[in-house]
């Protein structure tokens, strides 16, 4: 995404972000995987799990 950085600290800003995946756990039988994610542009850290259907 070739966009000016004012443009993508605005994206940041309202929730859109460019995720970049640092690390996966695993889970077994109903637990899903964890993912540890970071944004590119503002280097917000979330972790998010992923369930299994």
């Amino acid at each position: 995404m070739n966009l000016p950085v004012t443009l993508q600290r605005l994206m940041c800003w309202l929730g859109f972000h460019n995720f970049r995946v640092l690390e996966v756990t695993f889970g077994f039988g109903e637990a899903g995987d964890v993912e540890k994610v970071e944004c590119r542009l503002c280097g917000l850290i979330l972790s998010r799990e992923k369930s299994r259907h």
